[in-house]
């Protein structure tokens, strides 16, 4: 009785003092996101977890040890710096090059550089939705050119709304994918028991008693990979001081056996990122091969392509329709074996009487079947506003799942840290062909894609935060208080910085990197060529992305029925996005091979006592690739960063 009593008497995480800190740290980290994405053009959001998040953390808990030793009483407890871990990964992904820094660059680019040899005018511009945009021609001048500032009433006035406007967006997607993973997270947490990596380093971290601190294995990792981070960084100023070559380097290979391992550009990829070894050492035996043998498998394809003749198809061999159909085959699979409980809960949703505990996940049962159901019917009516026709608006909600579901699953299983999902335009694009959407429902797709390239994604943030508080005894429902504030604060926060440094100093002055203005070029010049060259269904595609489907499947069905089956389904997805196949292919094939070598020699307590070594070499590389990072803004110099 005692035991029960004390699991429910939860850890205090969310409490005022934690918001304060939050509300200072929050826009101190987007600046420093803005710089590194907008101006010094390196990416801390295309990894995870999120190195500039692990930092603050860092620096967080030494300043609590501290005060811990002068004013014990006033310390942030663990779980407060847990919940601080998870509200700023939330508000680093919202802020990302691919989502919030993409979204901005498209609000006024169609307008402002609108010309008669673009013939912007005549395509598509009066099918932009006004409410989502800014066509203030004052307003847009000083936000391009710069030299003036935000806090100007008449710029106040324009971006208000629209910025309002995004915020009710993002905290509509937000809440449905907190339902999504409110009905996930008992299956996949208690049921399946999935590890969740990419949650492990903060646990560790945080854990009061855990020791990872005075462990000598991650100490030996930790000075590895903050010894080649700060000799590299002494590299770019004082080039007598030895170079270590672990970022990526590029080759290319026409002929010859090295060709096999050249990607379809023809391009070796090598590195050998401390972090990458990290991570990826905690990622399944089984995922490792599985995902080693398919990127093996992917380069057999493209020289059986070269051989045949077949690589004179455009897209051969159609790498990203075989994934996006085994992000199809996934969804499916992983509904079908967790169809008992979903189908209680949705029975609990619907009024029966059954034996369900919901009392403790981050909502009621019926509160999250039916909170989905309303925030995709207001998302359906807010894509309608934005121009798209029903049909359209109400796929496009239900296909928008579809990417963060799968990413969710990879994150907790296999702790994929670098990964492409694929959008609804893409599936609606070759399923229907861009000449049955229309111009209408093609503009509104380019204006409200919510996310460029998927790689920071927030739904897995959620899913881990909720592991993360039942790890440390915290309350689901506050973690989810928690995530959503987190969300709102993120949105209004990004738009902030990035507005007040555009108007400072001029999104189009050359300040900025590629991106400032690349996102707006490239979506408005894909949609220019969508109205110009019109297409019809991708039967080709369609074929390929029903193989990608059916390959998951049967991988699926095998795994399931034969005990001893070699090839994990995931590792199929996990071998076609991101970073996996090519940058960080030497990364895979070591952690495979050290990680079996272990396993082999000295069983899972050598594993075990392996662990803090490979996560010191992602805190150390992290530490260090920051500590350049911060120099590089506040001596406003050129410094080594350590990824990409």
């Amino acid at each position: 009785m005692s035991d029960k009593l004390d699991r429910q008497q939860k850890n205090p995480g969310l409490t005022p003092r934690l918001l304060l800190i939050t509300l200072i740290l929050v826009p101190i980290n987007c600046y420093f996101l803005l710089q590194m994405e907008l101006v010094r053009y390196t990416f801390p959001t295309w990894i995870v977890p999120l190195s500039n998040v692990i930092f603050i953390l860092t620096a967080v808990m030494t300043i609590n040890a501290l005060v811990r030793l002068l004013l014990p009483g006033i310390a942030l407890r663990h779980g407060e710096l847990l919940v601080l871990y998870v509200m700023l990964s939330i508000t680093t992904t919202l802020s990302a090059g691919d989502i919030l820094q993409a979204i901005l660059s498209i609000l006024g680019y169609a307008f402002w550089f609108a010309t008669p040899e673009n013939e912007f005018q005549e395509l598509f511009i009066r099918h932009i939705p006004r409410w989502l945009t800014v066509s203030d021609e004052a307003a847009l001048r000083d936000f391009y050119d710069g030299e003036s500032t935000l806090y100007l009433e008449h710029h106040l006035k324009v971006w208000t709304p629209v910025v309002l406007a995004w915020l009710l967006v993002f905290l509509v997607l937000a809440f449905n994918f907190l339902c999504v993973n409110t009905i996930l997270r008992r299956q996949w947490t208690e049921h399946e028991r999935l590890t969740y990596p990419i949650a492990q380093l903060a646990l560790e971290m945080t854990r009061p008693k855990g020791g990872f601190f005075r462990n000598k294995r991650m100490w030996i990792g930790f000075g590895i990979a903050a010894g080649i981070g700060l000799l590299n960084g002494l590299h770019t100023h004082f080039p007598q001081v030895p170079f270590v070559p672990v970022k990526r380097t590029y080759y290319t290979v026409t002929e010859g056996p090295l060709s096999f391992f050249a990607d379809g550009g023809d391009l070796i990829r090598l590195s050998l990122y401390p972090y990458a070894v990290g991570i990826l050492f905690l990622m399944p035996l089984d995922m490792l091969i599985s995902t080693t043998f398919f990127c093996g498998l992917y380069r057999v394809q493209l020289t059986l392509g070269d051989i045949m003749g077949w690589d004179t198809l455009p897209r051969f061999p159609f790498h990203g329709e075989q994934i996006l159909g085994g992000f199809l085959g996934l969804c499916v699979f992983v509904f079908w074996t967790g169809k008992g409980h979903f189908i209680r809960v949705i029975k609990r949703a619907l009024g029966w009487r059954i034996d369900l505990r919901d009392s403790e996940e981050p909502l009621p049962y019926r509160a999250a079947v039916w909170g989905l159901v309303i925030g995709l019917v207001v998302l359906t009516f807010l894509l309608r506003r934005a121009g798209m026709t029903f049909w359209v608006a109400a796929t496009f909600g239900l296909l928008f799942l579809i990417a963060p579901t799968v990413m969710t699953r990879l994150r907790a299983e296999a702790g994929v840290f670098a990964c492409y999902g694929y959008a609804p335009r893409a599936m609606l694009s070759q399923w229907l062909g861009t000449r049955r959407l229309g111009p209408q429902n093609l503009t509104s797709l380019t204006v409200c894609f919510f996310n460029s390239e998927y790689r920071p994604q927030q739904m897995p943030h959620q899913l881990e935060g909720f592991k993360i508080s039942e790890q440390a005894n915290l309350s689901h429902r506050k973690m989810f208080a928690a995530i959503l504030i987190a969300t709102g604060l993120g949105v209004l926060v990004s738009f902030w910085i990035q507005l007040h440094l555009y108007y400072e100093h001029g999104a189009a002055s050359g300040y900025f990197g590629p991106w400032a203005l690349g996102h707006g070029r490239r979506w408005y010049g894909w949609l220019k060529d969508w109205i110009y060259y019109p297409t019809n269904t991708d039967w080709l595609g369609v074929v390929f992305m029903g193989g990608g489907f059916s390959v998951m499947m049967l991988l699926a069905y095998l795994r399931s029925r034969v005990f001893w089956m070699p090839l994990h389904p995931l590792g199929f997805l996990i071998a076609g996005g991101g970073e996996l196949p090519g940058d960080l292919l030497v990364p895979l094939i070591v952690c495979t091979v050290a990680k079996w070598l272990i396993l082999k020699n000295g069983g899972i307590q050598s594993y075990r006592r392996a662990v803090p070594f490979f996560l010191g070499l992602v805190l150390g590389d992290f530490l260090m690739g920051s500590v350049w990072s911060i120099l590089s803004i506040v001596l406003n110099v050129e410094t080594y960063q350590f990824y990409p």
